[in-house]
């Protein structure tokens, strides 16, 4: 898999969408955090090509996006289809996740996120993991 160069507009947006993340997204974030002492690690707000992604575990190649209003929309749906479309060319599964549900209870979708990770893990078809960080971008080290 070839590496991109992410630009540095596109690492300034993902700042500002951490910056301005909704409550849905903190909420959620609060409880992915906690999987750290597991192994797991997930970054939010992460650049992969020209998208920006909520939350990704690149040990388990698994993107999780909390979905509000505007992924309704005829225009969000086919957003979200070519995204979605660009991501699996990568090897990432995605996992979406209903703003509401994570306002709801955001402790038991972080639980579905969890074993979500650990389905992927135990799936001896899919690689567990990609390249490396570039240096100054992240843990290489992480490993479930």
């Amino acid at each position: 898999m070839p590496r991109t160069h992410i630009s540095f507009e596109m690492r300034q947006k993902a700042r500002a969408l951490r910056l301005r993340s909704t409550k849905a997204e903190s909420l959620l974030w609060y409880e992915l955090r906690l999987f750290r002492s597991e192994g797991l690690i997930f970054r939010r707000q992460q650049p992969i090509g020209p998208y920006i992604v909520d939350f990704v575990c690149s040990s388990a190649r698994l993107v999780v996006e909390v979905d509000g209003d505007f992924h309704e929309t005829d225009a969000g749906k086919r957003h979200d289809a070519n995204r979605d479309s660009y991501l699996h060319s990568l090897g990432y599964s995605i996992l979406r996740i209903d703003e509401p549900d994570v306002m709801n209870n955001a402790w038991h979708v972080g639980q579905l996120v969890k074993d979500e990770v650990e389905a992927v893990a135990t799936d001896p078809s899919r690689p567990l993991r990609g390249h490396p960080p570039l240096k100054g971008e992240g843990n290489d080290g992480a490993t479930l």
